[in-house]
């Protein structure tokens, strides 16, 4: 697969919480078109630089560009361009799914509202449902609906499937990221899973240590790891050198 141009490009990025280093000087790049999975250990700094790129964030040194803007400066215009599903979802609990919709909605000048109810549909998400009763799955559900229904040129997941049954999973890798690849859409997401990574993911990086230690194309990334790509089980167990040999 070619890719002429990058999404997201980053360079040198660093961020301290403290004395800890959770970037330490990382480049990047996600060409446009590509789902690209990253992946890591717990504490990798996987979260903060989603957090970084879309804006959230500033780094302490450093620079990236997403869609050819400074999420440090120009955070909100990022944000207008991209859909972004944090790892956990804070909403009122007595809000209901479809009132947090007509909300996010208000604030989004290319929401649509008819795309909202067909990925709905597609995720079989009740909206009358309040947040307060919803399962982490419908959660979840919910949170992608919102980050995609204003058609975004760049969706940024930080674990998507976390919580998804098993027919949810195969609708969003599938019937949706999969769609957005036909479009020419870009993806970055953050998964564990690497039978999801390896069902929707054309791209795989390894973030280790605050630094992007490894990544290429799927295929490449799969035939050079030793003893095939064990790297799910590798992350559990924090070795990543076993399939980095």
């Amino acid at each position: 697969m070619k890719h002429e141009t990058s999404v997201i490009s980053a360079r040198n990025l660093g961020v301290k919480f403290g004395r800890k280093s959770v970037l330490d000087g990382l480049d990047l790049d996600v060409p446009q078109g590509s789902v690209t999975a990253l992946v890591g250990g717990n504490g990798a700094g996987k979260s903060t630089l989603l957090r970084v790129l879309v804006g959230a964030l500033v780094p302490d040194r450093g620079s990236a560009r997403v869609l050819g803007l400074d999420p440090a400066r120009e955070g909100e215009r990022v944000r207008e361009r991209v859909g972004y599903v944090a790892d956990r979802l804070e909403i009122q609990p007595r809000t209901r799914g479809r009132e947090w919709l007509e909300f996010v909605g208000s604030f989004r000048r290319t929401w649509d509202p008819a795309e909202a109810q067909r990925l709905a549909g597609l995720l079989q998400l009740e909206l009358d449902t309040r947040f307060g009763e919803m399962s982490k799955g419908t959660r979840a559900k919910l949170a992608l609906v919102a980050a995609l229904a204003h058609r975004p040129e760049l969706l940024v997941l930080d674990e998507p499937f976390s919580g998804l049954d098993v027919d949810t999973r195969l609708a969003v890798t599938q019937g949706i990221l999969g769609h957005l690849r036909d479009e020419g859409r870009s993806v970055l997401l953050v998964s564990h899973s690497m039978n999801d990574v390896e069902r929707v993911a054309d791209r795989v990086l390894v973030l280790e240590q605050g630094r992007i230690v490894r990544g290429g194309e799927l295929e490449s990334f799969a035939a050079s790891a030793s003893g095939g790509l064990d790297l799910e089980s590798a992350l559990l167990r924090g070795k990543l050198e076993e399939v980095m040999s």
